[in-house]
């Protein structure tokens, strides 16, 4: 399950209004069909096919009362979309029920296992196992907890999960544990919830508890308790065996966090999609990601991040070791990766330091050369993206200094990484980055803005130049966007009928051209590929061809400007559809681009803040007037928690 949604209730109120708004918070994860089950005798389910609409539509003729209840929402894995295969799973006699996210890898022994003792399997899942062993491992153990049956049982299991089970012969019990998935612990008053995402829990508390690597929560309306589940599950099997449980406590003990978003954040506002309404939050999301962290004394700037400061090791900071590091990796997936990209010309161009910039899927499975003194960098929005965790471990096998970029608070990168920086950008609900995107870049010039001071490679004059113009930038594109959103909007229609885009740009803009194709495919489904305008001509020039929408970004500071320009005449002389971005009031192309987008003047390292905007917007309007899921588009998920 990708990137599955769970909520689950233990409380006084009726539970089945709860766990269909919880279902619609969790909508924008993606997914192909969802249920919920609520506590009888036996455990009452409805699934459905579709968008959770459709399943609060097959509800109202059920009777489905009660105050303790499981919800999910499917995104297919094992087993195609189905009502058999949506979640909750049951046991045969419904006396246990499961949700469940990520992959059970060694589930065909297991289900083997059990279909020797004569389980039957109604559904392809891997999850539905996990309700079945549970029964299996309760019978072979009868006087154990609920709680000690569920970690005998997930010991057994590999690969990654986040799970909530509820059982009929509990009626105040609410089990849940978590490796690899995100689960949080929403605490209220009288009340709890359980859920793989803040959102589903927003409206009903602020207050939470992250579920950590291999640990379990015992949920009962009186209080919660985590604990460990290897120790657990090792205390379990030493009973089974006839031996002395360890003594070692199993409870952790894991403080509440109040979180910062509230319910307005993760409504549209009065918006028609999530995605505008965070392409527009921008300037906000800007100054959010640099409040604090610009300071000015005497005309003079500096740069404070407390991620780069604090002082685990006595004698050396963070700032110290990436001061000293032989190389910058980056590692990041999809979005992140480009915003690496822009963060490596930044880094070099400012801290003179070498960086590499690599997909975390590929990193993790080459065995890749890692020295200690190397540092690196783990760029993720949700902060839970599988491959670039892999990556974090492969590094810290290797010593690695591993510092996150993340933007949910709390997340496993955040908890796993030696250091790091938050974006605040705020809850990003659309699947297609926006505001996440420009506050890593944000976040990332910082960190090489910092580095630079450190190692004495910018005059205090170029910090302060810089440091003006980054704290000039959320006023400036607040300034420029109402005008902009129309403009773009009114170039949407030339490219709305299109079946394939190109998107040019050079140096530090080239990513941003990346970006600008990912994210027309990602939501109009439009064929889109990103190139660097100097490559086109060493194959890609096969693709011209008439009206075919050419987006380059060609600004004045690129050093590679005058080629851009040779080359935006050819794309012209091809008869494509050139759209070119370009700076305030130049002239080069009028006659040349068939559609013009002029940007407010800046910094080269900061121009990508700005650049990427209108391709973002141009993507938006584009996907509108085709009628696409903006939002959710088709077999995307938010966050790819799974391999």
């Amino acid at each position: 399950a990708t990137m599955c949604g769970i909520f689950a209730y233990i409380g006084d109120r009726e539970v089945l209004q709860l766990l269909i708004s919880a279902l619609k918070r969790l909508e924008y994860r993606g997914y192909d069909s969802a249920g919920v089950g609520v506590y009888g005798k036996p455990i009452k389910l409805c699934k459905a096919m579709g968008k959770v609409q459709g399943l609060e539509d097959l509800v109202k003729g059920e009777d489905l009362q009660g105050t303790l209840g499981i919800a999910h929402t499917r995104w297919a894995t094992h087993g195609r979309p189905s009502v058999k295969n949506a979640h909750p799973h049951v046991t045969k006699d419904s006396t246990i029920a499961v949700v469940h996210n990520g992959v059970i890898e060694n589930y065909m022994a297991l289900k083997e296992q059990l279909a020797q003792k004569g389980y039957v399997f109604t559904s392809d899942t891997d999850t539905e196992l996990l309700a079945h062993s549970v029964d299996s491992m309760k019978k072979e153990m009868p006087t154990a907890t609920w709680a000690e049956v569920v970690a005998a049982v997930l010991s057994l299991c590999e690969g990654a999960y986040g799970v909530a089970f509820i059982f009929s012969d509990e009626p105040d019990l609410l089990i849940g544990a978590r490796k690899g998935s995100p689960m949080i612990v929403g605490v209220g008053k009288g009340e709890y919830m359980l859920a793989s995402d803040a959102s589903a829990v927003i409206e009903h508390t602020q207050d939470v508890v992250y579920l950590r690597e291999h640990e379990m929560v015992q949920i009962t309306r009186k209080g919660y308790e985590t604990m460990d589940l290897g120790i657990v599950a090792r205390r379990v099997r030493a009973a089974l065996q006839g031996g002395c449980p360890s003594p070692t406590m199993a409870s952790t003990a894991n403080p509440i966090v109040r979180i910062e978003m509230s319910l307005q954040d993760i409504e549209k506002g009065g918006y028609k999609h999530f995605m505008l309404k965070e392409i527009l939050d921008q300037p906000n999301a800007f100054r959010n990601a640099m409040r604090g962290r610009l300071h000015q004394e005497d005309g003079n700037f500096t740069v404070k991040l407390g991620g780069l400061e604090a002082m685990d090791d006595p004698h050396t900071s963070p700032l110290d070791r990436l001061g000293k590091a032989r190389r910058i990796i980056i590692a990041a997936c999809g979005t992140s990766w480009h915003s690496g990209q822009i963060a490596k010309c930044a880094f070099e161009a400012l801290s003179k330091v070498p960086v590499e910039v690599e997909y975390a899927s590929e990193f993790r499975y080459r065995r890749p050369i890692i020295y200690d003194d190397d540092v690196v960098i783990a760029i993720s929005q949700s902060g839970e993206t599988a491959d670039t965790l892999e990556a974090i471990k492969i590094a810290k096998q290797n010593k690695a200094l591993t510092f996150g970029v993340v933007n949910s608070v709390g997340s496993s990168i955040a908890r796993e990484t030696d250091a790091g920086v938050y974006l605040h950008a705020g809850p990003e609900i659309g699947v297609a980055s926006t505001k996440a995107f420009t506050g890593q870049v944000i976040a990332l010039l910082l960190i090489a803005l910092r580095l630079a001071i450190h190692k004495k490679e910018m005059t205090q004059a170029q910090v302060n130049e810089y440091c003006l113009e980054m704290e000039q930038i959320p006023d400036v594109l607040e300034k420029w966007l109402p005008q902009l959103d129309k403009q773009v909007m009114a170039m949407a229609k030339y490219a709305r009928l299109a079946t394939n885009a190109l998107f040019c740009g050079c140096g530090i803009q080239f990513p941003v051209a990346l970006e600008g194709a990912l994210k027309l495919k990602e939501i109009s489904y439009i064929h889109a590929e990103g190139f660097s305008a100097a490559e086109v001509r060493h194959g890609p020039v096969t693709l011209m061809r008439d009206r075919l929408p050419c987006v380059v970004i060609a600004m004045k500071s690129d050093p590679a400007y005058n080629q851009i320009k040779s080359q935006v005449q050819d794309f012209k002389n091809q008869n494509a559809l050139v759209i070119v971005v370009t700076d305030e009031g130049n002239k080069d192309f009028e006659g040349v681009a068939a559609l013009t987008i002029f940007c407010p003047p800046t910094k080269l390292q900061l121009e990508p803040l700005l650049t990427v905007v209108p391709l973002q917007l141009l993507s938006y309007h584009i996907a509108n007037m085709r009628g696409c899921e903006i939002d959710q588009p088709r077999n995307l998920a938010k966050c790819v928690t799974v391999e």
